[in-house]
């Protein structure tokens, strides 16, 4: 037998208010946590770039990478530092769908796969005990076989020897174009120099080849493409150029 309190109306108006609350909830939750969220996807950026310049098993990830890692912004077309744009405040994700500060790659010149490109980008030196720069540290990404792979490619200071890569965002397939991140995979890559080839098979002791991935064409090809591009002229190309003419020792 149903009572007064039982009528479509109040149902709906509780509803209704149980909604409304918890919309009031999740929102307060989500701008309270935003700060904190932030502030570890910096830390794993900082720790990735630190692993990449070989300092692993960092437990103080800030500390260690203020000592550390110098951080630095240069134009893509000119190879020349920016001054009046922070490193650490630097958002590619933000930075590159705002058409002020970034463009549109055509087809032919978009081998990364990443449509588009800022401006400017960070970069980042590691130092040895005499405060020269040991290791260049560039931020990398391109279109794998499910998604865009972000990374970081470090270079010995003459610009040209590969020092380390890795990837520490994707969407590849685990166990097979998931490897990228496998330090036997990755460190295949230490040595090598550009410009470099990821190939199918071996690469035996060519120091410009790197061998794929068993099973993930699609991926090695992304890894190769990605490579390719960021140190061509489209992207670091103008600025590893001054690199290996002495620019930054």
């Amino acid at each position: 037998m149903s009572t007064k309190n039982e009528s479509m109306g109040k149902t709906l108006g509780v509803v209704v208010g149980l909604c409304l609350v918890c919309a009031i909830v999740v929102s307060f939750a989500s701008v309270q946590l935003r700060p904190m969220q932030q502030a570890n996807k910096n830390e794993d950026i900082q720790r990735n770039i630190l692993a990449v310049a070989g300092y692993d098993k960092v437990k103080n990830v800030s500390e260690v990478f203020n000592q550390n890692i110098e951080s630095r912004v240069v134009s893509l077309k000119t190879g020349e530092f920016v001054e009046d744009v922070k490193a650490e405040s630097f958002d590619f994700e933000a930075t590159k769908f705002d058409a002020k500060r970034s463009y549109k790659l055509s087809k032919a010149e978009d081998k990364a796969g990443i449509q588009r490109i800022t401006n400017n980008s960070p970069v980042y030196f590691a130092k040895d005990d005499q405060g020269k720069v040991s290791t260049i540290i560039l931020p990398i990404q391109g279109y794998g076989l499910w998604g865009v792979m972000y990374g970081f490619l470090a270079l010995e200071a003459d610009g040209e020897t590969i020092k380390s890569i890795n990837f520490y965002k994707h969407s590849e397939t685990p166990g097979l174009g998931g490897e990228i991140q496998n330090p036997k995979w990755t460190a295949l890559w230490d040595g090598k120099e550009l410009p470099i080839d990821v190939v199918k098979g071996s690469a035996g002791g060519n120091e410009h080849k790197v061998d794929g991935l068993s099973g993930a064409t699609l991926t090695s090809n992304g890894v190769d493409h990605t490579v390719d591009f960021w140190t061509s002229d489209k992207a670091f190309g103008p600025f590893l150029a001054k690199v290996r003419k002495g620019a930054l020792n």
